[in-house]
């Protein structure tokens, strides 16, 4: 037992200073925390100021308390603008832990987005965005808890914190009658900062690269299918989430709806080992509430992941028929 502690230390020592293994948490309902996925879809809503808080539980079941956990919290503001150009601003707070070295990444950050509506500017139907964050990010160790086949290093560090750049495009396309589809795309990291803990050592954070997108097709009047897709690259790690929502809005003409998805994640990791994990999720939002849950099922390791999201929109128009 004692081995094993030392090499799952060691292990997560590595994973600290290394950038091969120091990768970025992702949100199986990327949808619902979208600036973290896109500083372009900052402000990318119905309504005023948009408020969310996310949070991931990954590999309890074998990890027990020292599971992977990722919570968020985030808020928008949608300035308000007649013109066919609109400007939002953003704050995202993430954090994620893990280990028994209480191994930590934190950050906080602040976008903006420029959206620019295509043709008429009553009907909107096409636009472009392209966002920007900037943020400061830390990691950290708890090393009172390592255990050493030697004597302990004297050059790392407990600590270290780094500035964080993004940016983004997104292309989108709405209809009045729930038709609608986007492509969007974003670079993370773009200034590639130092996360090593160690002071003999320089380890580049990769830049993370996502490509998403979505398309709605309404089948009936109040029922539509939402296939879409999330990709993530950083380094030599990569994960593509593809399925489909089945959406009901409870009055045609209303933002209120529930929808259940069925979606599939592969993921290859620095060694080039796949993990593949099957997802089914439910959103319901109501009156401007949100709340949202997905269970990740992980086959080759025989454990889960759980998430959870709330939600409030101020300022949504409220239907009235």
């Amino acid at each position: 037992m004692k081995n094993k502690s030392i090499l799952f230390t060691l292990t997560l020592i590595f994973f600290a200073g290394s950038k091969a293994l120091a990768q970025d948490a992702l949100f199986t309902q990327w949808e619902n925390m979208p600036i973290y996925l896109n500083p372009a879809l900052t402000g990318n809503f119905d309504g005023l100021v948009r408020l969310r808080a996310q949070h991931r539980n990954q590999w309890r079941s074998l990890l027990k308390d020292d599971s992977y956990k990722t919570s968020a919290v985030s808020a928008e503001y949608k300035f308000s603008n007649a013109s066919a150009r609109k400007i939002s601003v953003g704050a995202l707070f993430i954090k994620d832990k893990a280990g028994s070295l209480d191994f930590r990444n934190g950050s906080i950050n602040f976008s903006t987005s420029v959206v620019q509506n295509l043709g008429n500017p009553d009907k909107a139907l096409h636009s472009i965005a392209f966002g920007f964050n900037v943020g400061w990010a830390s990691r950290k160790l708890d090393l009172e808890n390592a255990h050493w086949p030697g004597p302990p290093p004297t050059d790392i560090n407990e600590k270290t914190s780094y500035p964080d750049v993004s940016a983004g495009l997104l292309w989108q396309y709405k209809s009045i009658n729930h038709f609608s589809y986007q492509l969007g795309g974003a670079l993370h990291h773009l200034n590639s900062p130092n996360v090593s803990l160690f002071d003999s050592s320089v380890s580049k954070l990769n830049h993370r690269v996502n490509l998403h997108g979505n398309i709605e097709i309404p089948l009936v009047r109040s029922f539509s299918m939402v296939p879409s897709f999330s990709f993530s690259s950083q380094g030599p790690s990569e994960q593509l989430t593809f399925g489909f929502n089945n959406k009901w809005y409870p009055k045609s003409s209303s933002p209120n709806f529930v929808q259940l998805g069925i979606f599939a994640t592969s993921t290859k990791n620095y060694n080039g080992n796949e993990i593949n994990a099957y997802v089914l999720s439910a959103t319901v939002e109501m009156n401007s509430f949100l709340l949202g849950f997905s269970f990740d099922r992980f086959e080759e390791i025989e454990s889960n992941a759980y998430e959870f999201s709330v939600g409030y929109t101020f300022g949504m128009a409220v239907s009235k028929g």
